[in-house]
């Protein structure tokens, strides 16, 4: 069997190597811009229990190749931080890893599965031929998956663009720093969030966030990147924790969420965030991508009839991540209006609010 796979970030490389591992004859093919795979926005990954039980069916060893000098800090603990109180709780067990890090070490797992690496950009006139030239064609190439535009109507493809903006910095500490990190603050013009993940025992890879209206208020967009590193940097900043964040000279984005009712149509499938995109506090996109890509891959080695195996690979999958797409949806919604949500809320109740968004009940006194 020929496949071809367009898009070669977490989805396409790893399902590319799960094809082969399962199925050893079949001829696969990754199409990538050149570098694409390390460069996109994007710049880490926690790998919790789930995700390190799917790389670990691609390689016993993967902590060991994927850090062959040195582990990162293991994630054990969390900490909500607001201007008047903090409260700690466990985090699933994970490790930080650069985005950077983990693309080079599934390139390098694909490429010794003897998966060919096309560095090419794809147009969207390219696909029917590429379509037609091979068993299969599965479409990884991410939130704005030309595979899924040009299908969009057989997937019955369904797209929200959150009134979110977000980016992504570096933080360096003065001292060891393993929590996760999810820090609001209140400001003239609205909620401002700072989520971070540590990838080394001093550095985090931090996103900000914060609604389009406290965005638009607040003229991010007008501002220097210094400027705003020195003002992010100090409304984070506590006695207790200092924050120095560093620029990644990536620009503010509006959060794009894709959902689908259909993962393919004839001999053309679609996985990671092409198909489902999920707000990063969900905490489940790298392994959703992971599991839709395993799951397709041992559909193909169950079904030899190549639409046997996506009818398959559609139901389990739709099936399996229902739950995790309708609260993602309901976050979001949440997040889009979280300055409205929070605005009454008492000082002590804030954290509680955050936490369970649309479950909050207002304590009665």
């Amino acid at each position: 069997m020929k496949i071809i796979i367009i898009g070669g970030g977490p989805a396409g490389l790893y399902c590319a190597s799960a094809i082969k591992i399962l199925n050893p004859s079949f001829k696969v093919s990754v199409y990538e811009a050149k570098n694409e795979s390390v460069n996109a926005f994007g710049l880490g990954y926690t790998l919790q229990s789930g995700t390190k039980g799917l790389l670990a069916k691609l390689d016993a060893a993967f902590l060991d190749s994927l850090f062959p000098d040195e582990k990162p800090p293991l994630l054990t603990r969390a900490i909500v931080n607001t201007d008047h109180d903090s409260r700690f709780f466990d985090f699933a067990d994970g490790h930080g890893v650069p985005r950077f890090q983990l693309m080079r070490y599934l390139r390098d797992k694909a490429v010794g599965l003897k998966v060919s690496i096309i560095e090419k950009k794809v147009s969207p006139a390219e696909l029917v031929p590429l379509q037609k030239s091979c068993d299969l064609l599965i479409g990884a190439d991410g939130v704005n998956s030309i595979v899924r535009q040009k299908y969009a109507n057989k997937f019955s493809a369904i797209e929200h663009t959150a009134k979110i903006r977000f980016s992504w910095f570096y933080n360096d500490s003065p001292k060891p720093q393993t929590d996760v990190r999810f820090y609001l603050r209140q400001t003239p013009n609205g909620v401002v969030q700072l989520s971070s993940y540590p990838i080394s025992e001093t550095q985090q890879v931090v996103i900000i966030e914060m609604a389009d209206t406290c965005f638009q208020a607040g003229k991010f967009e007008q501002q220097s990147s210094d400027d705003t590193i020195q003002y992010l940097s100090t409304l984070f900043t506590s006695d207790e924790d200092e924050i120095s964040l560093v620029s990644t000279q990536l620009p503010w984005f509006s959060f794009k969420m894709n959902s689908t009712e259909k993962l393919f149509n004839k001999n053309i499938a679609i996985i990671g965030d092409a198909a489902f995109s999920f707000h990063y506090s969900a905490g489940v996109g790298l392994n959703s991508s992971f599991s839709m890509a395993y799951t397709l891959s041992k559909c193909l080695s169950l079904n030899k009839n190549v639409n046997k195996a996506l009818s398959h690979f559609n139901k389990v999958t739709l099936m399996a991540l229902r739950v995790s797409i309708d609260k993602s949806l309901n976050d979001i919604q949440w997040l889009e209006s979280i300055d409205s949500h929070l605005k009454d809320t008492p000082q002590n109740e804030l954290i509680d609010h955050y936490l369970q968004k649309n479950n909050y009940k207002a304590v009665v006194s």
